[in-house]
């Protein structure tokens, strides 16, 4: 959760992102489909709803108060086992492209689950910092906790940060690879954009076309996106990614 007063560039970047995620997903989402397609781009539409109103803490707020944070972390993470199922239900029937591609949306949908049980950690973190006495306060600010249950909260995130740096990784990698495709020229010959069979989210679209184009537009905001977002849940490891906060 992030505020225009004290980080505008990422506030509103992160606004404008997400938006066009849901946009994007919500075009895809109405479109004319098999059930599997329309799953899939269901819950991805469901992850940019998410993102977006993850960004400001009343729009977060009001959404936990609904369903709490915990209960997003289940249902994200029924998510990536939808997509773990594909991606092997891609592989036995040998689509190798439609196996890259639902196993790039399974590390996708465990970034998301990851990130919220991150934060989930965090916020409890800092409402026990905040529920300490003043003398505890200071111990706190001095040794970054409160005593023995301090330094184990300090331990709890670090290891979350460790757990997310394979993720992290993933991300940003995905996200480079999205912006490529989004501003390479088109070929001189039609290439597919996504594996035939069925196996995949969206539908073959010959590289370098507008629709190609903003879908992969919209990939690049998922995962740029989400990565920019998450750089504060590794700072118990990466003290620089305070940086990414501006």
């Amino acid at each position: 959760m992030f505020t225009f007063d004290a980080t505008p560039v990422k506030f509103v970047g992160l606004l404008l992102l997400f938006a066009w995620c849901t946009a994007w997903s919500l075009y895809e989402v109405t479109r004319h489909q098999g059930r599997r397609h329309r799953i899939s781009h269901g819950l991805h539409l469901g992850m940019a709803v998410v993102m977006l109103l993850m960004v400001a803490r009343p729009t977060w707020s009001a959404l936990t108060a609904v369903l709490p944070t915990p209960a997003w972390v289940a249902v994200f993470g029924l998510a990536t086992l939808w997509f773990g199922w594909l991606t092997v239900d891609a592989a036995r029937a040998s689509d190798r492209a439609g196996r890259l591609h639902f196993a790039g949306h399974t590390l996708m949908f465990a970034a998301m689950t990851w990130h919220l049980a991150a934060m989930a950690a965090k916020m409890a973190t800092m409402a026990a910092g905040a529920g300490s006495s003043p003398q505890q306060g200071t111990m706190a600010a001095g040794m970054g906790g409160h005593g023995m249950a301090g330094r184990a909260d300090g331990d709890v995130l670090w290891w979350f940060a460790l757990a997310g740096l394979p993720l992290m990784a993933y991300l940003l990698v995905a996200a480079v690879g999205a912006l490529r495709r989004a501003l390479a020229p088109a070929p001189a010959r039609a290439h597919v954009l996504v594996g035939a069979g069925g196996h995949s989210c969206g539908d073959e679209q010959p590289a370098g076309t507008a629709a190609a184009r903003m879908a992969a537009a919209s990939e690049f905001a998922m995962n740029g996106g989400m990565f920019w977002m998450s750089t504060g849940l590794l700072t118990p490891i990466l003290p620089f990614f305070a940086l990414f906060a501006f």
